[in-house]
């Protein structure tokens, strides 16, 4: 498959990745861009960034619109005009009319993940929780409509190990955002210069779907787990999220920066979630089969117990994440 000649990339969604794509785009001026965002995406402090995606686009002079709904919207088809769509977590499910626009060339999705072995959201938070370690990029072809989400043709595709040193999902994203890029700029150089591109089908026998997640409402912490699955969780939601989350004296806490260390003596489950040791750097503590050490914005006194109600951990296993394009759908309160 090859591309049309085209002057101009039309970019949805929101992320890390859109962030620096933008940014190298402008630096090299060789394609014009326009992107299409949602107040979910525009306002959110990009990962590693001390600032906006909307307060970047405007400080470049980059061309923007605010979308609700981009199947509806009417700055769309002048601008899809003899362009390339490539979306990046975009928050829309793009109809066939809107697929269309693009008729000329295509629209294209970057998924930043191991199709079809992760399909869903909350990609790093999961791939830590599972240990795993592999890294890919991938460009799918959108067609359009919901019974066709996620199922396009793979255009490109590249996979990569990530060093065991990651922990956190930041880690993740300055790792990972750097392969991601390359990727990017390697497919732009061979569109240019007019490769024809081979499409490969999803296996979907490898398929399976993980769904997003809210860090305040899913992030809490079962100290009935062992001391290795308490130490990945909290690690899990740390930065750039705000961290797992417990109580402590009846005050709720977040809990980030966990490391794991072999268990002093055989802690019995009883004693999971009780400080054992403390100092002015760490606090030590107990789990099953392990000692935690991590850092706490409060202050503990040893023999305190962290303790999360069943009721938020039932409430966490229950609810499911909806995102639209002005950000949690169906929010919960407690």
């Amino acid at each position: 498959m090859k591309f049309n000649k085209l002057n101009k990339l039309v970019l949805f969604g929101g992320s890390r990745i859109l962030f620096d794509f933008v940014d190298h785009l402008k630096k090299q001026k060789f394609f014009g861009v326009v992107v299409f965002g949602s107040k979910r995406h525009l306002d959110e402090i990009v990962p590693g960034k001390n600032f906006t995606l909307r307060a970047f686009l405007k400080k470049n002079k980059i061309k923007y619109y605010d979308s609700e709904d981009i199947n509806k919207d009417k700055n769309l088809e002048k601008e899809a005009k003899d362009s390339l769509g490539i979306a990046f977590g975009a928050p829309w499910i793009f109809e066939k009319h809107t697929v269309s626009l693009f008729k000329k060339n295509h629209l294209l999705d970057f998924m930043g993940i191991d199709l079809p072995r992760y399909k869903g959201g909350a990609h790093y938070t999961w791939q830590i929780l599972h240990g795993n370690t592999t890294g890919c990029a991938n460009l799918q072809i959108i067609h359009g409509g919901i019974t066709t989400f996620h199922k396009g043709e793979i255009l490109s595709r590249e996979k990569f190990l990530l060093p065991k040193n990651l922990q956190t999902p930041m880690d993740y994203f300055d790792f990972i955002s750097k392969k991601e890029i390359e990727f990017l700029k390697k497919f732009l150089a061979e569109m240019v210069n007019g490769k024809d591109f081979k499409t490969q089908n999803l296996d979907e026998t490898k398929s399976s779907y993980f769904p997003f997640l809210n860090t305040k409402i899913h992030g809490f912490i079962n100290w009935n787990w062992s001391g290795k699955d308490i130490c990945l969780f909290i690690n899990a939601f740390d930065k750039p999220y705000s961290g797992a989350s417990t109580f402590l004296n009846g005050k709720k806490v977040f809990l980030k920066n966990c490391r794991l260390f072999e268990a002093e003596e055989q802690y019995h489950p009883f004693t999971s979630g009780i400080v054992v040791r403390n100092d002015k750097k760490n606090t030590y503590i107990a789990s099953i089969g392990n000692l935690l050490v991590v850092d706490v914005v409060l202050e503990v006194r040893v023999g305190d117990r962290f303790v999360t109600p069943h009721s938020y951990l039932d409430d966490a296993l229950s609810f499911s994440a909806v995102y639209n394009s002005k950000g949690l759908k169906n929010k919960k309160t407690k």
